[in-house]
């Protein structure tokens, strides 16, 4: 069980994320900021109409706004995938 100090605590995660071509006209990222008060920086990113896309980037904000953020692009399809640490530069 978290102690209330490690919930309100600022961390980032690097993330990938991969969107299907039916998701790329939808602002997800900017709705996971305005919703859940994260803080994402885009580090590399490939978005094509035809393809769909990937967005590379670090997010950052307490456990619990992170792990909601997550949840919430999974529940519109958005494959999630962990990189790096913050010992590694992996973009």
């Amino acid at each position: 069980m978290a102690t209330e100090e490690t919930q309100d605590t600022l961390q980032s995660v690097r993330l990938n994320l991969t969107f299907p071509v039916n998701r790329v006209d939808q602002p997800l990222l900017a709705q996971a900021i305005k919703q859940f008060g994260v803080i994402a920086d885009i580090r590399r990113a490939q978005i094509e109409p035809e393809t769909g896309g990937y967005i590379m980037l670090e997010l950052t904000g307490t456990e619990n706004q992170i792990d909601k953020s997550i949840a919430f692009f999974k529940s519109y399809g958005v494959g999630v995938g962990f990189i790096g640490s913050d010992e590694v530069q992996a973009y």
